[in-house]
């Protein structure tokens, strides 16, 4: 959002000499040749401003592209690194796990009470 406000300004300033210098131009009590000459000096300096502009905008754009190439190419090797590390985890638990026998447990006996011992001692 900040890239727009920045062309809406860039386009606003360079409207705004425009008019400026065509205003001024057509206001002063000059010949019509030296105003004419006047106009076209002013709008070669405008177009050559507009220029330089447009080349340190493309220069931030391509640097803005580098940075987020770069970002990408780092993100992918850690994610990478990661998925990696996954795989291996992975493979030693399920090694581990196939290592390790299941011990199934015995079944356990009733417990009698004590009152049907008794019982039972008195027959």
């Amino acid at each position: 959002m900040a890239e727009q406000g920045g062309g809406d300004l860039f386009k606003g300033f360079l409207l705004g000499s425009f008019f400026g210098v065509i205003t001024g131009l057509l206001f002063a009590p000059k010949s019509g040749k030296d105003t004419r000459d006047e106009i076209v000096d002013s709008s070669d300096e405008l177009l050559t401003k507009a220029r330089n502009e447009l080349d340190k905008i493309k220069d931030d754009l391509g640097d803005l592209r580098n940075k987020l190439n770069e970002t990408l190419e780092k993100g992918k090797v850690i994610f990478e690194q990661k998925a990696t590390q996954e795989e291996q985890d992975f493979e030693a638990e399920m090694n581990s796990t196939e290592e390790e026998p299941v011990e199934k447990e015995a079944p356990k006996k009733p417990r009698k009470r004590a009152a049907t011992k008794k019982a039972d001692k008195e027959k």
